[in-house]
């Protein structure tokens, strides 16, 4: 029950840091550019599938 909680805690913890990363330009850029290279990937996979 100890681990589960911890990793509850994490969890939440790290949405709430990216939260506030994100509030920043330099943040709103690393995760446009995490995002840009995420479509990247699924575009390359899902073609590559068809």
């Amino acid at each position: 029950m100890g681990k589960f909680v911890i990793a509850v805690l994490g969890v939440v913890s790290g949405f709430v840091l990216a939260h506030l990363v994100n509030q920043t330009p330099a943040g709103k850029m690393a995760f446009a550019r995490i995002l840009a290279t995420v479509n990247s990937l699924r575009t390359g996979f899902r073609d590559t599938y068809r």
